[in-house]
């Protein structure tokens, strides 16, 4: 795959693109570096039930562009839960940047909306005193 993931990634950037981000589900550890060898920018939604670490990420792949990481089942949990996912992920990404928060697929239907608003607006909270620190 590596020779057409080059020749496809030189193609976006001839067109102008700068960020190339590839989808991947499950364990993808043993692929990153070849997703950047063939010129990917950055990964989504790096899954957490698979054994995927996004602080780990971070600190082994300093400049790739993250999306996700965020554990999905913690929002159905309650805000104790929400907090210790928050605390042991998003304030050490969004500190190091390059990183969009994101649950590491699609929210699931258990999440309440009074869940995934106190996940949201904690997220909010935190870039924004990030902002203002810069």
């Amino acid at each position: 795959m590596l020779p057409a993931y080059k020749k496809f990634t030189s193609f976006l950037r001839g067109m102008g693109v700068r960020n190339i981000i590839v989808d991947t589900d499950g364990k993808c550890w043993d692929l990153i570096s070849l997703f950047l060898e063939g010129g990917a920018t950055g990964l989504f939604p790096v899954e957490v039930a698979a054994g995927m670490d996004v602080v780990e990420v971070r600190k082994r792949y300093p400049r790739l562009q993250i999306m996700g990481g965020i554990d999905k089942r913690a929002l159905s949990k309650g805000k104790r839960k929400i907090d210790k996912e928050f605390e042991a992920k998003i304030r050490f990404m969004v500190r190091k940047g390059g990183y969009i928060p994101h649950v590491d697929h699609q929210v699931p239907p258990d999440v309440s909306l009074d869940n995934f608003v106190y996940y949201r607006n904690r997220i909010e909270q935190r870039i924004q005193v990030h902002d203002l620190r810069k």
